[in-house]
């Protein structure tokens, strides 16, 4: 008989940046809870993987004293400004119940392993995507004693770990899974997911990775390629979020009763150049219609869309009403900086054209880019206000896997610390040392050393003048975060009602 076994997955609380990082579910847990409930349910298997799902910024903060007790297995990833609570949890866990399997990874443990398990106290680090190694993974850390655990671990790639000796052994990647290894997410593993506390949206995962290859984003090495899922998966995974919202896990919209589903990963739509994805895309979207009904759709896509009429009619057919736009910045010179493939110009009249069609068009703008000065990134604002709805906005930060990041060989930018100067004196970074201030990455200041040259004169924005500068171009925009912010209010107000009629209902005296 198989042996039940208590898993926490741990979402940390996010300090900040955009509101959407609350709004939706992260995926990666909902998928690795799936494929460890997948791995118990195999012929034979010799553990029963009871999960749970902890969303700090849904069921608020985790207790591990009294939240961690029974749990067999943790297993925590965290965006980068999250991991300061990521670690916070997982060095408390290991000093409360020394047993406890802890596992990291993601965005950012992942990367920086090292730092990992030297601050979380991690007994394994996961690199990239996971859900085809977690269950073995767990599998061998349930069976091997601690002592002979570095000898077995030495047979599984795309992993990180501390040896006998104390040293971190860093194995090889794995090959890259296909993107629907797993086909469904766990939704109903998450933690207070009722009627009364639905999600405020639900989340499609139709592709991995991106076709670009923007120097400040850390997709392209988390999800390398650009992966598509099957056409009967994207059926399979809007079938389950209109489950879900019929059962009332996901906010209706008080109006017109829709629900709110945001497509990920990062660019739905590929660009037209790459002809393939974009046309299998096209038939995909086409195929929706019928499927989606009841849903307001979100994606992220280029602004090129606007010059794809076929494709923009086919999305509006399905139910796509917004689309968050990487417009980044109207400087040719910026966008060449970071590698961005679009001209200012065209980006111009096709953010025109989709709000024409009838799109709700959010631009996504980062300020602080290489010849951004205080007069440029105010221009930036008024340009993004007439071809946009909404903004969001994010100073340029420095993320793992990126070049940004600090290099041993002294490439990357210069990290600050709390107090904006540099970190460990110099600006490097050091696993073992003093931690960047990532509760301050947020992308609403600066956190490293600002070297741009400006019409032959030094930017130097300093963390404190970079948050002025942010709070002077975000008093000029209509953030999306505003929207969200009143979604939540009423998802608060519906509660407080409900709960209202419950206490009513059961003050009244039974009838006998």
């Amino acid at each position: 008989m198989a042996r039940t076994v208590r898993v926490m997955l741990l979402q940390p609380r996010s300090t900040g940046g955009n509101f959407e990082y609350v709004a939706i579910p992260r995926q990666g847990m909902l998928f690795l809870s799936s494929a460890l409930r997948d791995w118990s349910e195999r012929s034979g298997a010799p553990y029963r993987y009871e999960r749970t799902i902890w969303f700090e910024d849904r069921s608020g903060r985790m207790d591990p004293a009294r939240d961690l007790d029974g749990v067999d297995i943790l297993m925590i990833t965290a965006l980068v400004n999250e991991t300061p609570r990521a670690y916070e949890v997982a060095s408390q866990a290991r000093e409360l119940w020394p047993d406890l399997i802890i596992l990291g990874g993601g965005p950012q443990m992942g990367p920086l392993a090292q730092e990992a398990i030297h601050h979380a106290k991690c007994d394994v680090v996961v690199q990239r995507e996971a859900e085809d190694i977690i269950g073995p993974l767990c599998d061998l850390l349930l069976e091997t004693p601690r002592s002979m655990r570095a000898n077995e671990l030495r047979k599984l790639d795309g992993i990180a770990f501390t040896d006998d000796f104390g040293q971190v052994v860093q194995r090889p990647f794995r090959r890259m899974i296909p993107s629907d290894l797993v086909k469904i997410p766990d939704y109903r593993a998450i933690k207070d997911l009722t009627p009364k506390n639905p999600m405020a949206a639900g989340v499609l995962e139709t592709s991995r990775g991106c076709t670009e290859s923007c120097s400040y984003c850390e997709v392209i090495q988390q999800f390398v390629g650009y992966r598509m899922v099957k056409p009967e998966t994207e059926l399979a995974r809007i079938a389950q979020l209109q489950e879900l919202a019929a059962d009332g896990l996901i906010y209706r919209s008080p109006n017109d009763g829709r629900f709110a589903v945001f497509v990920s990963d990062d660019l739905h739509a590929p660009p037209r150049r790459a002809v393939k994805f974009r046309n299998e895309r096209l038939s995909r979207a086409r195929n929706w219609k019928g499927h989606t009904d009841g849903m307001f759709m979100i994606s992220q896509n280029r602004a090129e869309l606007g010059s794809d009429p076929e494709m923009a009619d086919a999305f509006l057919a399905a139910g796509m009403g917004m689309l968050y736009i990487g417009v980044e910045s109207s400087s040719a010179e910026n966008l060449a900086a970071v590698k961005k493939r679009q001209a200012p110009d065209q980006m111009h009249t096709d953010l025109l054209a989709l709000g024409s069609m009838g799109f709700d068009v959010v631009a996504m703008t980062i300020i602080g880019l290489p010849y951004d000065d205080e007069a440029a990134v105010m221009r930036l604002a008024e340009w993004a206000r007439q071809v946009s709805r909404f903004q969001t906005a994010n100073l340029l930060t420095p993320l793992p896997a990126t070049v940004n990041w600090p290099q041993p060989n002294g490439g990357g930018m210069r990290l600050l610390n709390r107090d904006g100067g540099l970190l460990n004196g110099d600006g490097s970074y050091n696993p073992y040392g003093e931690l960047p201030p990532y509760e301050l990455f947020t992308g609403r200041q600066f956190v490293y050393q600002d070297d741009a040259v400006i019409g032959g004169e030094p930017r130097n924005w300093t963390l404190q003048r970079s948050r002025e500068v942010m709070q002077a171009y975000m008093a000029k925009l209509r953030p999306i975060d505003t929207l969200y912010e009143r979604i939540f209010r009423l998802m608060k107000r519906r509660a407080e009602r409900l709960a209202r009629e419950e206490q009513r209902e059961l003050a009244v005296p039974m009838r006998v």
